[in-house]
């Protein structure tokens, strides 16, 4: 700066006797430097439609582009001239009966592969996936065609297949397939963590979590498996602070509680616990039996418990050892239920100590059959309760 200073105080020198000052000359200096940097931006930033118009019409004609998506592609493919390699690709993509909307959706989600070799590279990958009836994974991640098929796609699918044919419950090759399809489509990067991906799984078997519940947490929670090793320890490490032990059966579902939670969003749900006297080993005894109970929002963790402890009025101790009661909606099932099951009651068709998660547990058909049905006499008075959800229940 001070060079450009001297540099301005030189040419002063030079313009004095015609009159003309320093500040003058740097004010004027100032302003030409902007016009010519302004010019000069405006003369760099690429003429795109003169550059590739054929390949910019093409995109927003035909593939239905957005004026600056079509813009960016076609600066980036600003040599490409010719069609010829879009137009096969999109050709190859219907031929796999895809419609006009899906190749599309795939050329503007992940436009590279328009400029892709169908022979080379497309075709082996999208074979794969048809022996693994994985065909629509091709419309539903598009990703999933750029990554290198033996680095990469060939690993990550045979190792989460082989997690998910390990789980003990029957399951059919169809069902099998469907849910490595729904894996691969929740989460793109998890096509190129193959390694993480093994030893996350190596570490949540070494926590007791197998099997079933390994292959149910995947599928629900598809990002944990993703994550750096040493953040899923803190979750675990978390889930233990909390009196969960490694090998019970509550620890998969703490963990993807846990996962996609921030320990902010935690400790206001704790918070809203303690507004209601819930003393600390009660909340934990509560999140060990449910850890879901941190799943719900805030206000929906209010409203319940409200309703349960004021509205209904039950012991706080019984929401303690059921604190499952607050998965169900109070509208659809608690409240319609808690009136037929107050009726019987009344009546002594059914023991008073029936413990209130028993009747809000079973479907809808089960609890027709099991709490009205029995009850000839009285069900239109049940019926009456049962319906009342449709009611004003304040």
């Amino acid at each position: 700066m001070s060079k450009l200073v001297q540099a301005f105080f030189f040419k002063s020198c030079l313009f004095q006797n015609h009159g003309v000052s320093f500040c003058k000359l740097l004010v004027r200096y100032i302003a030409s430097s902007s016009r010519y940097s302004h010019n000069r931006s405006c003369s760099s930033a690429p003429d795109l439609n003169a550059k590739n118009s054929v390949l910019l019409d093409y995109l927003v004609g035909s593939l239905k582009f957005s004026m600056n998506k079509a813009l960016s592609v076609s600066s980036s493919y600003s040599r490409t001239k010719s069609l010829e390699k879009p137009q096969e690709v999109v050709c190859f993509f219907k031929g796999l009966g895809l419609s006009d909307a899906h190749v599309q959706s795939i050329a503007r989600t992940v436009p590279s592969i328009l400029f892709a070799d169908v022979e080379k590279t497309l075709k082996p990958k999208v074979t794969l996936f048809q022996e693994l009836g994985l065909s629509t994974l091709i419309s539903r991640n598009p990703f999933a065609l750029t990554f290198s098929l033996e680095r990469t796609l060939r690993p990550s699918i045979s190792l989460i297949k082989k997690m998910l044919v390990s789980d003990v419950r029957y399951r059919s090759k169809e069902q099998v397939n469907g849910d490595l399809l729904r894996v691969l489509t929740r989460c793109s990067t998890i096509f190129y963590m193959t390694r993480r991906l093994e030893a996350n799984i190596i570490y949540l078997e070494s926590c007791g979590i197998v099997g079933s519940q390994l292959s149910s947490l995947l599928l629900s929670r598809t990002r944990l498996f993703t994550m750096p090793v040493e953040k899923l320890e803190e979750l675990v490490s978390r889930a233990v602070e909390m009196n969960l032990d490694t090998g019970s059966r509550m620890l998969a579902h703490a963990i993807g509680v846990l996962g996609c939670s921030s320990m902010k969003t935690l400790n206001g749900k704790y918070e809203v616990l303690r507004l209601f006297e819930f003393s600390k080993d009660e909340i934990e005894s509560m999140f060990v039996k449910w850890p879901y109970m941190f799943g719900l929002s805030e206000a929906n963790l209010r409203c319940k418990i409200e309703f349960f402890l004021n509205d209904i009025k039950i012991e706080k101790a019984l929401l303690v050892q059921q604190p499952n009661l607050l998965s169900f909606s109070i509208k659809e099932r608690v409240i319609p239920r808690y009136q037929v099951l107050e009726i019987l009651k009344s009546r002594r068709l059914v023991s008073k100590d029936l413990r209130l998660i028993t009747p809000m547990s079973p479907s809808n058909r089960k609890f027709y059959d099991r709490y009205i049905m029995p009850f000839t006499n009285d069900a239109e008075d049940l019926l009456l309760a049962y319906n009342s959800k449709f009611l004003d229940t304040s």
